[in-house]
């Protein structure tokens, strides 16, 4: 049976947040999800966290390769993907541990809706925490993909169809 949602993850030299990256997913109150994770060329030690956690959860598919950079390994991802939902994830980010949970009520009950995302809670040793609000009205959202991305990418939830 295929899982509700797969989590797609580019890696590339990410070995400094990765593992925390990942537990946020691993730890999320909804568990019907595959994780595919696109080791993209690293260099570092990566690819060695990564082979650790999947021995550790079967959820976790692992495609490991020669760089080929961002937007071919979300597209290698996305297709061999078998959720009905996709989750996008970077491997420097941290995902609060209901947001499958609330993503997937959301789009549940609104066949209309294609796309969920999240505001985001910047952070770190030299940065003031502080919120991106990001638009959440369909004619704004319309208006901002003319010109640039209006979703934070590690906050979307998609149909995959």
């Amino acid at each position: 049976m295929n899982p509700m949602i797969s989590v797609v993850m580019s890696v590339y030299n990410a070995q400094n947040y990765l593992s925390e990256a990942i537990e946020s997913i691993l730890n999320q109150t909804f568990d019907d999800f595959e994780f595919i994770i696109i080791n993209d060329g690293s260099t570092d030690k990566s690819l060695d966290i990564i082979n650790h956690y999947a021995k550790k959860d079967d959820r976790i598919i692992v495609i490991s390769r020669e760089n080929k950079g961002l937007i071919y390994s979300l597209n290698e991802g996305i297709k061999k993907a078998q959720g009905k939902y996709i989750a996008r994830m970077d491997a420097d980010d941290i995902s609060l541990p209901q947001r499958f949970e609330k993503q997937l009520n959301i789009m549940n009950q609104n066949d209309d809706i294609g796309i969920c995302g999240t505001s985001v809670i910047v952070f770190g040793n030299d940065i003031k925490e502080k919120i991106w609000k990001l638009s959440q009205q369909d004619s704004i959202l319309k208006t901002e993909l003319l010109f640039s991305s209006c979703f934070a990418h590690p906050t979307v939830m998609m149909r995959k169809k």
